[in-house]
């Protein structure tokens, strides 16, 4: 069979590595770059681009991606590749679409309705099986799976809050080791969402020890990204070195005023831990915003320990617990609140009522089930929209959407955000939340070209090269992504075709669903999936095995 021959010439070559941009030529052959500068000897080719006042980048690498719950109904992942995305790495935050169960299922009943439809019959009973189904989809984008520790524990102890027994550990061993042998890149902890919320770092250190011995890292949404980070930190570092396995640190961040300025301190962590040689990085979203879901940030752990999310429901909605699970939701505010020097003897169940009404004016409703006119407000405004005292007010929202609230919490400084990012050893990943309807957080449709405009082009936190090798050539080598992330004879023809100077993001708070501006085509494995402002309805992407 004769391959089809593109040649890019008179393009600025930034190859992923870091090294200073370069004039050139790139030829691609079939689903890979088959020269670079040198064509002597070659035959002609079919296709020539002129390139000239363009820059050719390597495809970028969303290292902290969700997109799992929505590629199987929306496979062409548009808003990823608009952005010059190419791969995403799903799985994230122990929370994904497989391995799974009948017990799995019920869990996602309730997890999968933030994400568009009723939540049912999402997940795949293992990665062979998930391989399968988006390969049936035909999806747009290269993915790599990790192995989300929630699923892996709900399968073997449903959403019980205790440790796991001899037995049940050794079974939830078997699945990860399993899920590896399928092609996974690793273990993924969410320690903020239930069941991983139960897990204690024993049982952690023994399911990444599997994954260490099938070449896996451990990827982590940490315990704690406000008050107790800098311990949230430590544990993942201590998992990493028992479990003698690389270790990522999800969208690593200081969450609450409070907290400002102590990335400093955990990036120093970092640095420490890989003078003792652990190979650790972070990964990092543009924004002084984060997003999550409405329960996990309000709702107390034992109400998801029910057997299903119909029970966990009735009891948010059960009016004789409720007194409780007011009371509940005011500790867990004070306990997650540091007041500076003398203050913090000051009894803070009196400043709760202060510190609750602050948070309700920075937290907005992303997306909602049923009632689209919460969407887009602060949750102070969705108490009095409803007439109710807050925390009632959103444990009855939960009650009557079914849990599926999303939310966007402005929670960060930008000190902060720029001190992570300049960082070199953090990525970057959009950690969108990918909901079918409602307002999403824009890093869902923003993330890599706000880094260009705004990081790069208006503030210079960083230079091109070093951008595009935190987006590209960095993640392929962490997550062994092999063959991807450079541009170099061989590898394969994920590529962007960028001008910097025009690359606009219009991505917002208050119209997040548009569209970036700036790049001129991305091809996956060879194929144009996206040219002069429209998707090409080309599809030829695939669920990857680690190189």
């Amino acid at each position: 069979m004769t391959l089809s021959r593109t040649l890019i010439t008179g393009v600025h070559i930034v190859d992923g590595t870091g090294a200073p941009a370069r004039t050139g030529e790139v030829l691609i052959e079939g689903d890979r770059i088959a020269a670079v500068d040198d064509m002597s000897g070659l035959p002609p080719p079919d296709v020539v681009l002129e390139g000239t006042g363009q820059v050719l980048t390597p495809g970028f690498i969303d290292v902290h991606s969700h997109g799992d719950f929505v590629l199987p109904a929306d496979p062409g992942a548009e808003p990823k590749i608009r952005q010059g995305i190419t791969t995403e790495v799903v799985g994230n935050c122990g929370l994904g679409l497989c391995p799974a169960n009948e017990r799995v299922q019920t869990m996602y009943r309730q997890y999968g309705q933030l994400f568009g439809g009723d939540g049912s019959a999402l997940c795949s009973d293992s990665l062979e099986d998930y391989r399968g189904r988006l390969a049936q989809a035909h999806i747009g984008v290269n993915v790599a799976c990790l192995i989300p520790h929630g699923n892996v524990r709900c399968a073997v102890m449903g959403l019980e809050e205790r440790a796991p027994t001899a037995t049940e550990l050794s079974h939830m061993e078997a699945l990860v080791a399993q899920n590896m042998d399928e092609g996974a890149f690793g273990l993924s902890t969410g320690l903020v969402y239930p069941p991983g919320a139960y897990s204690e770092t024993d049982e952690l250190v023994s399911l990444a020890a599997v994954a260490s011995r099938g070449g896996g890292l451990y990827a982590s949404h940490v315990r704690d990204e406000g008050a107790g980070l800098v311990g949230a930190i430590d544990e993942a570092i201590s998992i990493g070195e028992q479990a003698e396995l690389p270790v990522q640190i999800s969208h690593h961040k200081a969450a609450g005023r409070m907290n400002w300025g102590k990335v400093r301190t955990t990036l120093g962590m970092l640095d420490a831990a890989r003078e003792r040689g652990l190979v650790i990085h972070s990964d990092m979203y543009p924004y002084t915003a984060g997003s999550t879901m409405l329960a996990a940030m309000i709702v107390p752990l034992w109400v998801f320990s029910a057997p299903t999310p119909e029970e966990s429901l009735a009891r948010l909605a059960d009016p004789k617990l409720r007194p409780r699970l007011v009371e509940e939701v005011k500790k867990r505010v004070a306990e997650h609140v540091v007041l500076p020097g003398i203050l913090d003897r000051f009894p803070k169940r009196l400043l709760v009522p202060i510190i609750l009404g602050k948070m309700a004016e920075l937290i907005v409703v992303g997306s909602v089930k049923k009632q689209r006119k919460y969407e887009g407000k602060t949750l102070r405004e969705v108490a009095r929209m409803r007439g109710r005292p807050l925390i009632e007010a959103l444990l009855d929202l939960l009650v009557e959407e079914d849990g599926a609230v999303t939310v966007v919490a402005h929670a960060m400084c930008e000190e902060d955000v720029q001190e992570v990012l300049r960082d070199a050893h953090t990525m970057v990943g959009t950690d969108g939340m990918p909901t079918l309807d409602g307002k999403p957080h824009p890093r869902a449709y923003g993330t890599y070209p706000r880094i260009l405009e705004h990081y790069v082009g208006r503030l210079g936190l960083f230079d091109l090269e070093t951008a595009v090798h935190k987006m590209t050539g960095m993640p392929a080598r962490k997550f062994r992504l092999q063959g991807r992330g450079v541009i170099e004879p061989g590898a394969m023809a994920d590529l962007v075709l960028l001008r910097p100077e025009r690359i606009r993001d219009h991505s917002t708070y208050e119209d997040p669903r548009a569209f970036p501006e700036g790049i001129d085509r991305v091809w996956v494995s060879g194929e144009t999936v996206f040219v002069d402002g429209r998707m090409t309805g080309a599809r030829p992407g695939s669920v990857l095995h680690p190189g």
